[in-house]
């Protein structure tokens, strides 16, 4: 008697992270449904993501428009990113495209990590 097993795969996504984070504190806005949200704050931030401690995380999928304030540097950076995981205070959301400023700034939040 021949017993044949088939294993089904659903293709998915890695939550594997290709760059080290960052920690940091600094503001965050996220706008979704056409609303700005201001309490939201970085926790860490790589040139691929941002933690964000919030009151109110989004569905995790979201494509959202964000605008960081990083302290290193001049002006604020909007990036579009989305939601990949969120908890009842947090959120961890992907960058969708890639910013020269944006790693400019955290290159320079290593660099100053560094020299503590």
């Amino acid at each position: 008697m021949n017993v044949e097993i088939y294993v089904s795969r659903r293709p998915g996504y890695t939550q594997a992270r290709r760059h080290d984070r960052v920690p940091a504190t600094f503001p965050v806005q996220v706008v979704s449904s056409s609303s700005l949200r201001l309490a939201d704050e970085a926790r860490d931030v790589s040139e691929g993501g941002v933690g964000v401690a919030t009151t109110c995380p989004l569905t995790p999928m979201s494509l959202v428009p964000v605008r960081l304030e990083l302290p290193t540097s001049r002006e604020p950076i909007e990036v579009l990113g989305r939601v990949m995981w969120a908890t009842d205070s947090a959120m961890g959301l992907r960058f969708e495209q890639p910013d020269m400023r944006l790693s400019d700034s955290i290159g320079r939040l290593r660099a100053a990590l560094d020299r503590l």
